[in-house]
């Protein structure tokens, strides 16, 4: 696998609250995309101490988040999600551009993933229910169809 640099850029990572007290929060990352994997560091690219790292064969979505007017507490304002096992990365990008960069190269890396997902959830998971479909299982099957090769140019 090779681990040339595809992307790298500092974005914010919504915390993926794995455990029920786990407090929600966001953090300046610095994520790297390589062939083979996403991997997200705390600290300046000279001094990379690493916190967490997807193979990107376990991925099963990359996808805008759809916002219709949600309060985003963080400077960048551009959502993207990253669904992987049974968990969902929230990232997100300081511009429209960024954003769409992001996700056109990860779908790009992962649509030969045997794990790809038919549906996903387009909107955040927040407090305790998906946004989108209210459904208040975490682990709820996707309720919207999802395009791995779709536009995910256009603004929502």
């Amino acid at each position: 696998m090779s681990a040339e640099v595809l992307l790298e850029e500092k974005l914010i990572k919504r915390s993926q609250q794995k455990r029920r007290t786990s407090p929600l929060n966001y953090k300046e990352r610095l994520f790297v995309l390589t062939k083979s994997r996403l991997t997200y560091y705390d600290g300046k690219a000279e001094k990379k101490c690493r916190r967490g790292s997807i193979e990107l064969s376990r991925i099963r979505c990359a996808e805008i988040v759809k916002n219709f007017g949600e309060i985003i507490p963080c400077q960048n304002k551009y959502p993207f999600q990253v669904v992987y096992d049974a968990s969902t990365l929230y990232v997100f990008a300081p511009s429209h551009n960024s954003r769409s960069h992001w996700v056109q190269s990860l779908k790009e890396e992962i649509k030969d993933n045997p794990v790809v997902s038919a549906k996903f959830h387009p909107q955040f998971w927040q407090e305790g229910a998906w946004l989108c479909c209210r459904q208040a299982e975490k682990q709820a099957p996707g309720c919207e169809e999802y395009n791995l090769f779709g536009d995910s140019k256009k603004p929502f």
